[in-house]
C-alpha cells in the first residue's frame, strides 16, 4: 500500500484531511492534524486546563534526572493507591465486612430496628419454604 499524497486538494480551509464516502481515518494525519491544532493554539497564546502548571502531569521540561525520578515515584504511588481504592470497591469480602460493621453498630446503637428487620427476614422465610412445602404436597 502506498501513502497517498497530500496536496492542497486533499484538505478542507482548516487543514483538515478531506474523506470520501468510503476513505477510512488515517490515524497518521489525524495526529498531524491534532498537533497542528495544538501548536495554532500555543501560538495564539491560549491555555488549556491540560496545559496548566496545576494539572500537569510529568516533570517538567528540562527537569534534572532527580525532579523525573521523584516525579515517577509520586507517580507510582498514586497509581497504587487508585488500584487498591479500585480493588475495594469491587471485593465483596471488603463490602461484607462493611457491611457487619454497619449492621453491628445500629445494632449498638438502637438494637430496634436491627431486630424488626431480622424478624420480618426469618418471617419471609419461613413464608417462603411454607409456600413451596405446599405447592410440593399438591
Amino acid at each position: 500500500m502506498t501513502p497517498r499524497s497530500s496536496d492542497a486538494s486533499d484538505h478542507d480551509a482548516h487543514g483538515t484531511a478531506k474523506r470520501g464516502k468510503g476513505d477510512e481515518p488515517d490515524p497518521r494525519a489525524e495526529l498531524a492534524e491534532a498537533r497542528a491544532a495544538e501548536e495554532r493554539a500555543d501560538a495564539h497564546g491560549s491555555t488549556s486546563p491540560d496545559k496548566d502548571a496545576e494539572n500537569a502531569t510529568g516533570p517538567r521540561p528540562g527537569a534534572s534526572i532527580p525532579e523525573i525520578e521523584l516525579d515517577l515515584a509520586r507517580t507510582r504511588e498514586e497509581f497504587a493507591a487508585t488500584l487498591d481504592a479500585i480493588e475495594d470497591k469491587l471485593s465483596v469480602p471488603a463490602h461484607a465486612r462493611r457491611l457487619k460493621a454497619s449492621v453491628k453498630r445500629r445494632l449498638d446503637s438502637d438494637p430496634k430496628p436491627v431486630v424488626a428487620a431480622a424478624a420480618a427476614g426469618t418471617v419471609g422465610v419461613v413464608a417462603l419454604v411454607a409456600g413451596i412445602v405446599k405447592t410440593i404436597r399438591r
